[in-house]
């Protein structure tokens, strides 16, 4: 009987050991982490340049025309 439940406690004791390292294991999270930092640095770089492309075609450069168009007129 001894001998069974030592069995027994042993088999826990790696399974709690098991689980134990498995939660602690952080070495894919570096690269997940990573990669979201990627994809946010470049969905803010494309919503920027869209927007300062928008501003300089519909304000500054339609303003500067006519800027100079004025002092050549």
């Amino acid at each position: 009987m001894r001998k069974f439940t030592t069995r027994i406690y042993t088999k826990a004791n790696y399974l709690l050991n098991l689980g134990r390292m498995a939660l602690s294991n952080q070495r894919g999270d570096f690269y997940i982490s990573d990669a979201v930092k990627i994809i946010i640095a470049v969905v803010l770089g494309a919503l920027l340049l869209a927007a300062l492309t928008l501003i300089f075609n519909d304000t500054v450069i339609p303003r500067i025309t006519e800027e100079i168009e004025s002092l050549f007129s």
